[in-house]
């Protein structure tokens, strides 16, 4: 085993605090001996260290026990951040994610994203302003990700299929020489299943289901995204559901896509999620109807994918706002009804995370690694 050199110690040391501070609030020098078994010397001159990069910074200064009053340090999330850029159908929604993964700024552009040059053109320079906006305020921008509804190259470059957004061939390189920051373009539902890690540290395992105008799909195995070898795994939306059934954007017949999604709940009678969930509290009876075949198609869908990958779903996205407790028992039982092996034990429960979980979680393509780098 290697001998650790008097650098890498000293590298250890001010990673160990750096990671104290950043998971505990109001810390003094004397709790940072007591829990890290280091010298205040050597506690004194990183906490200098991470002042002097604006990392950390003093606190209260606390009553005193009858000596000297202990002074506090506190982590400083907002001297970094990462913006998350969200490209709706007919929206462009831009989030700054800070080193705790709160947002502290967003805009929102109604713009339809496409490749166009001259739209990207235009995206970067409010994407630049956008940035220029937080370094102003002393939040320096580690980069921006876009969410992208669509397949991205194996080597992250390019949006390889992109027929939602009419988005196939955007590269990242244009978006760079746009916005004049590090860019990346990351699949809209592997970023959802960015935030749902982030903010839930005890998932293991699980199949995300991302539930709107166009569902998607994420693996999430042994704690981490599973991209697979082309970043194609999780592509759930386009499973056959119905052989020969209603077209995909895809060109398919019969993909789950068009059975799980928001379209098909609503139908079409000219109205949103919001009236048409009031309509099936209210026991209209078309709306019930439609309701329950679309659990039956998602029970289908979870009951498939169950079959390859035994674990437990999340299910995100704008429906489950509106979906209850009571729709989720609803559903597992329709799943348990389907299930080949009648002992077997899951959940699906709902996503933590909140609306446009997305957008942040593309921005934590650049926040995780930067907070992994600092705590190791």
């Amino acid at each position: 085993m290697p001998k650790a050199t008097t650098a890498s110690i000293k590298t250890q040391n001010l990673h160990a605090v750096t990671a104290h501070i950043y998971m505990h609030s109001d810390v003094t020098k004397q709790d940072l001996q007591q829990t890290l078994g280091l010298s205040l010397p050597t506690i004194s001159r990183n906490l200098r260290a991470l002042e002097q990069s604006g990392l950390v910074a003093k606190g209260e200064t606390l009553d005193s026990t009858g000596g000297r009053r202990a002074r506090t340090y506190v982590f400083q999330p907002q001297t970094r951040c990462a913006i998350g850029v969200g490209t709706a159908s007919n929206q462009v929604t831009l989030c700054a994610v800070d080193l705790k993964g709160d947002v502290i700024a967003s805009e929102h552009y109604d713009v339809t994203f496409c490749s166009d040059p001259k739209f990207i053109a235009d995206i970067g320079q409010k994407i630049s302003r956008f940035a220029a906006g937080l370094e102003s305020k002393g939040s320096h921008v580690l980069g921006a990700a876009f969410a992208i509804k669509g397949l991205i190259s194996e080597d992250g470059s390019e949006v390889i299929y992109g027929n939602i957004m009419n988005d196939t061939g955007l590269k990242v390189q244009a978006l760079e020489a746009a916005t004049g920051l590090k860019c990346a373009l990351i699949h809209d539902s592997m970023a959802s299943a960015s935030a749902e890690l982030w903010f839930d540290k005890s998932i293991h395992d699980a199949i995300c289901l991302y539930l709107g105008r166009r569902p998607g799909g994420a693996i999430i195995a042994d704690g981490a995204i599973s991209l697979g070898p082309n970043r194609r795994n999780g592509t759930i939306e386009h499973m056959t559901l119905v052989p020969g059934g209603l077209s995909c954007y895809c060109g398919n017949k019969g993909c789950m896509d068009p059975y799980c999604s928001t379209d098909f709940l609503i139908g079409n009678e000219g109205q949103n999620l919001e009236e048409f969930f009031k309509n099936v509290r209210a026991g209209d009876e078309k709306a019930c109807r439609r309701f329950d075949s679309w659990l039956d198609y998602l029970a289908q869908t979870i009951n498939n994918i169950r079959n390859v990958l035994a674990c437990d779903i999340i299910i995100g996205g704008p429906v489950t706002q509106y979906l209850t407790a009571e729709d989720f028992a609803k559903l597992k039982a329709k799943c348990d009804g389907l299930n080949t092996f009648r002992s077997d034990t899951y959940q699906i429960r709902k996503s933590i995370c909140g609306q446009g979980q997305e957008i942040v979680g593309a921005a934590l393509h650049y926040i995780e690694p930067f907070v992994s780098g600092i705590c190791k």
